[in-house]
């Protein structure tokens, strides 16, 4: 479901909690050799709605009128709102080095598969703490390469998604005279 909330965005005060810079987050991946990546489900469903501004979600299908119980998808906030979230669920593990998060999706770097396995152990026992749930199809486990946030990051080295494919196209057996 898509509700345009344009006119209630003008009226909202911008969140002051920033997204985290990507060149932030893909510096602090580059002393590790193995990389877990998580990316919870129903990202923005996770966070409740202050009771008092539901009103303001509200929008009228042809069942009736309803309002968001969750922090929905459209409103300008909620990207700020959202990453205020799982940054205090993962406050700890962040500055631990065990975990970076960026909206709904979580990196788990480390040195070998057995650092690995057990950064991604702690991480599953808080996320199960606070109910926070994964879209397992969209995860990866302890792989050498993995993309994210439009970037590939193999070995420490960080490569323009874009850049890459550019590279293995120019590469591959058509291209070749």
């Amino acid at each position: 479901m898509c509700i345009d909330y344009r006119k209630l965005n003008q009226k909202l005060v911008k969140d002051k909690f920033p997204l985290p810079l990507i060149e932030d987050v893909l510096d602090t991946l580059q002393e590790a050799n193995v990389y877990s990546t998580l990316d919870l489900r129903n990202g923005f469903f996770h966070v409740d709605v202050d009771e008092d501004c539901r009103t303001y979600t509200s929008f009228i299908v042809p069942d009736g009128q309803f309002e968001f119980n969750k922090v929905p998808f459209g409103l300008s906030t909620s990207p700020g709102v959202f990453q205020l979230y799982v940054s205090s669920i993962f406050r700890d593990l962040t500055r631990k080095g065990i975990v970076i998060s960026y909206l709904d999706d979580l990196v788990i770097p480390a040195k070998d598969e057995k650092e690995g396995l057990e950064k991604l152990k702690i991480v599953f026992e808080v996320a199960k703490k606070y109910g926070l749930e994964f879209k397992f199809k969209k995860c990866q486990f302890l792989k050498k390469t993995i993309e994210f946030l439009g970037h590939v990051v193999e070995n420490g080295t960080i490569l323009n998604h874009l850049l890459r494919r550019h590279k293995l196209s120019e590469n591959s057996p058509n291209q070749q005279q």
